[in-house]
């Protein structure tokens, strides 16, 4: 079986350590999952989500130069619809419109004003 990054596992725990938990998947590959990565919400401890011998699902986080996987257990974050390319002139023209209205009314307020000199 080939692991790609980006993929889902089915896997043990095999240890777990203040830092995270040590997870073996069926093919005999061993991962870490970092503490951050064991759940959505704030955990206090790795004991909180997993104990030794839980029969877990992992997606493949990353997968390190030297061979080792990093593993997460959060949700997928919902893909957001990117926002549509804005017009830079258009933009720079609503300013320079906005500006020029507010410029002309602070005149506006100022012709009756005296100098001091």
């Amino acid at each position: 079986m080939e692991i790609t990054a980006g993929q889902k596992y089915t896997g043990k725990v095999t240890g777990i350590k203040p830092f995270g938990a040590f997870v073996q998947l069926e093919n005999g590959r061993s991962g870490l999952v970092h503490i951050s990565e064991l759940s959505d919400k704030f955990i206090n401890s790795v004991e909180e989500v997993v104990e030794l011998g839980q029969e877990v699902e992992v997606r493949v986080k990353e997968i390190g130069e030297n061979g080792k996987l990093n593993f997460s257990m959060k949700s997928e974050a919902p893909k957001r619809p990117a926002k549509p390319a804005r017009d830079l002139e258009k933009m720079l023209a609503e300013m320079e419109k906005d500006s020029s209205e507010k410029f002309a009314i602070l005149n506006r307020g100022n012709k009756g004003a005296k100098r001091r000199g």
